[in-house]
């Protein structure tokens, strides 16, 4: 029961995700899941699904075979931070774009990921952020997309939403700003066209895609 109720807070409400994740996950899992995650709300379906397919892995092959698998050293932000990010620096009007026309949506876009990265983290964001790059040092990093929607059963997403490599090599400040702006291009990237347009085909429109 507890398991069951940590994957429904942490990681996905989809009950096909969680019948299988309720027979591999361990409290250990997802316990480091938590410690990782930054801001409210769920990992995420990419990050889900990497997880998963993690403790999977480890409990099915031999111990030979487990040294040869590992997974970067990962943090999560809350899909729940997207929507904060939006309130913060007045960005809920593009909330709706979804709706408008194939014109539109492509000709706004620009000017979404415009705004986007003009935009700032809150303070408390802000800390986590700077203590995690503090921690990392100056170490590459990979900022990957994980929505709600993505990687889920049936639809995968796959190329949708937006990857930014970032050289994490300036000072703390240098770093943190490529951070933010790499992380605001991503929310961005959830109003893209051609994500957009794969909602509509799906008949997912109306689903609360957070990143």
């Amino acid at each position: 029961e507890i398991i069951v109720v940590l994957i429904r807070k942490l990681i996905s409400d989809h009950l096909a995700y969680i019948n299988i994740a309720k027979e591999w996950f361990q409290i250990e899992d997802l316990i480091e899941i938590q410690q990782r995650k930054i801001g409210h709300g769920k990992i995420g379906g990419k990050a889900a699904g990497m997880l998963l397919a993690n403790r999977i892995l480890r409990t099915a092959l031999s111990e030979e075979e487990r040294g040869t698998l590992t997974i970067p050293l990962s943090y999560y932000l809350g899909a729940g931070v997207m929507y904060t990010y939006m309130s913060y620096n007045n960005l809920m009007h593009w909330n709706n774009q979804k709706y408008k026309s194939a014109e539109e949506i492509t000709a706004e876009y620009p000017n979404i990921i415009r705004e986007y990265q003009a935009g700032v983290f809150p303070p408390d964001i802000e800390e986590r952020l700077r203590k995690m790059l503090h921690k990392i040092g100056n170490q590459p990093l990979i900022v990957r997309s994980s929505s709600l929607l993505e990687d889920n059963f049936g639809t995968s997403f796959a190329g949708k939403y937006e990857s930014v490599f970032c050289p994490n090599q300036g000072t703390l400040e240098e770093n943190y700003r490529n951070l933010t702006r790499s992380i605001a291009y991503i929310y961005a990237s959830g109003m893209n066209p051609d994500a957009l347009f794969y909602r509509r085909k799906q008949g997912l429109l109306d689903y609360d895609e957070r990143l």
